[in-house]
């Protein structure tokens, strides 16, 4: 029995990150009163921060994933 099946670690859609973003912008507008420039820099930012921690999960697996073949 061979277990050289690809297991890659899934990745997030950019829709979700963009959508987390949108709802965080709103939350800070109705709750806090950000105008909406700065919405539009928190819809950028959080997409960006979550693009960001995806990445870095993503390399820790593929890097833990070649530690265990050698």
């Amino acid at each position: 029995m061979s277990d050289k099946k690809k297991t890659e670690f899934p990745t997030l859609p950019v829709w979700l990150s963009v959508t987390v973003g949108f709802a965080v912008a709103f939350a800070l507008g109705e709750y806090y009163g950000f105008p909406w420039w700065l919405r539009l820099v928190a819809v950028g930012a959080v997409s960006l921060v979550i693009e960001a921690a995806n990445q870095i999960v993503r390399r820790l697996a593929d890097s833990r994933k070649n530690a265990d073949r050698a």
